[in-house]
């Protein structure tokens, strides 16, 4: 092979390798650009995580307001609960008595009207 031939190969390769490298060069291009768009994506998500954050933080704020509230209420529904069964006490202490007062009304009624039947004065 004589000098020129080679020459020429050569520069044909340095052609195809600088054809070659331009392709690269523009995938590398798209490629910083999907990187700087990931990028993008990413800080957005993390303003978004953070926002999310702080709205959980609120929320168990709030829960933790109305679990106060549920304690409140409970705590009422106990002090009603007593007063019923207070009540219920004294109702059943009244009605034994008026029973017992019946009962003995009923006892000298029944007296009675035996002695008057059974026991007549002729």
């Amino acid at each position: 092979m004589t000098q020129t031939t080679i020459e020429m190969s050569l520069v044909d390769v340095l052609n195809k390798l600088d054809s070659k490298i331009d392709k690269l060069d523009g995938k590398i291009d798209k490629l910083d650009q999907k990187i700087a768009n990931l990028d993008a994506k990413l800080t957005d998500t993390k303003i978004d995580v953070e926002k999310l954050k702080t709205e959980n933080q609120q929320i168990l704020k709030r829960f933790d307001s109305v679990d106060k509230r549920f304690d409140s209420v409970d705590k009422r529904f106990d002090s009603v609960d007593k007063r019923f069964d207070e009540v219920n006490s004294r109702l059943n202490t009244l009605t034994i008595g008026f029973l017992g007062v019946v009962g003995v009304l009923v006892t000298g009624l029944l007296t009675f009207i035996g002695k008057f039947v059974f026991f007549t004065n002729p």
